[in-house]
């Protein structure tokens, strides 16, 4: 049995303080270009479509995106929101302030999403502050040993369930994400952090470790297409 590929623990480019904001225009750019056609906002939209299909539109629906990046997945919910007559808040949460002015301008055209800068191990919301709390392709960048506090901090923000998508760690993914950045996008950062993320990312029994160390239910912990797993606290409700 070939062994699994040992977790990288190196900073992102992403995650400098110091990032360019011109390259990392770029590299939110690219990652919304990866999220349309590999399916990457479609896990966290998939999670709750029934839902929000059964939505009553007399109600209105409160979401979290921690770690919202350029904005692309709340821009997603947004436009499912209103093809449904659904009335959202949507937040999304970063930490950093040059990221979040690029999500502002990605999603100028929804004035259903608001951005709070925080930090995803001490988000600044009540207890059960959010119908639902999604977090994509985050996960991995946290601190050593931080995931379980996360994972518990997502849960209590969430009345309906919490749901994470992150990427998935084996040489198989290793390769096609290198593959993938090298070949068909265009920034330098996106190019250095993709396989770099995918080092940084757990394995499927890793998550489910974390998890239930969490409280979570590892039952919920699955691969999800193509790259990614799936991460559910619990069977979503309204």
């Amino acid at each position: 049995m070939i062994p699994a590929l040992k977790r990288s623990f190196r900073e992102e480019w992403l995650d400098r303080p110091d990032a360019d904001p011109v390259e990392l225009e770029v590299n939110f750019k690219d990652l919304s270009r990866i999220n349309r056609c590999w399916g990457g906002n479609h896990a966290c939209l998939a999670a709750l479509a029934p839902l929000l299909d059964a939505w009553p539109r007399n109600r209105n629906l409160r979401l979290l995106d921690v770690g919202c990046g350029g904005g692309d997945l709340l821009a997603a919910f947004a436009r499912r929101c209103r093809r449904r007559g659904i009335r959202p808040c949507l937040v999304g949460v970063d930490r950093s302030p040059a990221i979040l002015e690029i999500a502002r301008r990605s999603v100028a055209s929804y004035p259903e999403i608001h951005f709070v800068q925080g930090d995803a191990l001490e988000l600044p919301f009540r207890v059960d502050s959010f119908d639902f709390v999604v977090c994509s392709l985050m996960m991995h960048h946290l601190p050593g040993g931080r995931a379980v506090e996360f994972l518990r901090g997502l849960h209590a923000l969430a009345r309906g369930g919490a749901v994470v998508s992150d990427l998935r760690r084996g040489r198989w993914e290793y390769l096609v994400t290198f593959l993938f950045t090298h070949l068909f996008t265009r920034g330098r950062a996106t190019r250095l952090d993709g396989p770099l993320s995918v080092l940084r990312s757990f394995t499927l029994p890793e998550a489910r470790q974390v998890a239930q160390e969490a409280g979570w239910k590892t039952t919920l912990v699955t691969r999800s297409f193509p790259l990614r797993l799936m991460m559910k606290d619990r069977e979503l409700r309204r």
